[in-house]
């Protein structure tokens, strides 16, 4: 499974941005080698422990979901594993402008940023029921390959907090 290094702390910036005011970082085991060279290869910081941090100042929707479907699914429900995510997709939107982009190499990595929100959300604490988990999971595989491709302007703001070269183990 894996855990958090303690609760969300951020601050609402209307219309619909937090910004940590802490750093927030997941911790698993549940990662391959192979998953996390895949990360290091777009740029996230992730030690061989399968620790990835999401920096202080760092400027989040939590999760997207549409407002009319907040009675089933908030982003609350889900909002560290969210931040996470949002790292990662981060990264890998970077990556696929980049000039080194592999689009194989970006297919892989869109797909374990997704594995690393599951398994965030199977560590939340109160537990996320088991539908809420699929239901997000399943949304960002089908919904989130736009996300993962493009940089907005909240994106664009959190540019300078990553490092883009690829690490080694």
């Amino acid at each position: 499974m894996g855990q958090f290094n303690g609760f969300l702390q951020a601050e609402y910036t209307p219309p619909q941005t937090w910004v940590l005011s802490r750093e927030l970082s997941f911790k698993t085991d549940d990662l391959s080698k192979e998953d996390l060279e895949i990360l290091k290869g777009i740029g996230i910081d992730c030690n061989s422990t399968g620790e990835i941090k999401v920096p202080a100042e760092f400027k989040t929707d939590l999760a997207s979901v549409p407002r009319s479907l907040w009675t089933f699914l908030s982003p609350w429900d889900v909002a560290r594993a969210a931040v996470i995510h949002d790292q990662l997709y981060l990264a890998c939107a970077v990556y696929y402008l980049s000039e080194k982009m592999n689009k194989t190499t970006w297919k892989k990595a869109r797909k374990v940023s997704d594995k690393v929100f599951l398994l965030a959300m199977e560590a939340a604490s109160p537990p996320v029921p088991k539908w809420k988990k699929k239901a997000a999971y399943y949304s960002v595989r089908l919904f989130g390959k736009k996300a993962a491709s493009i940089l907005d302007d909240r994106k664009l703001q959190n540019i300078a907090q990553i490092d883009t070269t690829p690490k080694k183990l």
